[in-house]
């Protein structure tokens, strides 16, 4: 919501070829009042990035062969008791280091795996150098129909946090590709597999960050602020 003060200053701002201008211009026929204050709906963002579900013998050669860039292999976990999470992975050299994140109780298993996908996203647009091949695996199909749209329904929330984060990463790198792809699950992919064992321990125990050969991040380690997980 924006609050703009009648006046010549407010004309000035309007009538200036800027986004925030274009995005007034209509107003300039407007009675304004001493103090007006209007909801501006911001240009929908579109998923510029590819979807990708091939046939499972395809997709599984597509994740275990080499390829350049940044790639990430990410998984969910819901608990009966409502506590949900999920972890992105990746390898640098032999090591796998990741993010996880405990998103607390009362959460739908399906948000888990569209927040999976949003996550590294964010992730590769905030790093000191972005690279300009992003590879991102899930196993969960439903979450990757789910990023083509923006409408309303469980999930969108994280559509809209993954295309805010993809434009980011078209600003930074303009030839940059980004992928997220299907990959079977239990299929013996190394990835995979680790992304698996780690979401669970994620839902399971929040604070079961002593795991040999991976580096932890957590939301809590991030400047903003962010609220605590809902009680059991």
């Amino acid at each position: 919501m924006l609050s703009l003060l009648q006046g010549e200053r407010t004309r000035e701002v309007i009538s200036a070829n800027t986004a925030i201008g274009r995005l007034l211009r209509p107003a300039l026929n407007y009675t304004w009042t001493e103090t007006e204050k209007r909801v501006l709906l911001e240009e929908q963002e579109t998923f510029d990035a590819e979807l990708i579900q091939e046939e499972r013998e395809e997709a599984k050669r597509e994740a275990e062969k080499g390829r350049p860039g940044l790639v990430m292999f990410t998984d969910w976990s819901w608990m009966e008791s409502g506590a949900a999470g999920y972890v992105m992975a990746w390898k640098e050299g032999q090591s796998w280091k990741g993010i996880k994140t405990h998103m607390g109780y009362n959460q739908e298993a399906f948000d888990a795996g569209c927040a999976s996908l949003a996550r590294p996203l964010e992730s590769a647009s905030t790093r000191n150098v972005i690279s300009n091949r992003i590879a991102i695996f899930t196993d969960l199909q439903a979450a990757i129909r789910r990023m083509a749209s923006d409408e309303q329904g469980p999930g969108q929330k994280y559509v809209l946090e993954a295309r805010k984060n993809i434009t980011a990463l078209r600003m930074a790198v303009l030839d940059i590709v980004i992928e997220i792809r299907w990959c079977p699950a239990h299929e013996g992919l190394e990835g995979n597999k680790k992304a698996d064992e780690l979401a669970k321990l994620v839902a399971e125990e929040p604070d079961a960050t002593r795991v040999q050969g991976l580096e932890w991040f957590t939301y809590w380690d991030r400047p903003e602020e962010r609220s605590m997980p809902l009680p059991r």
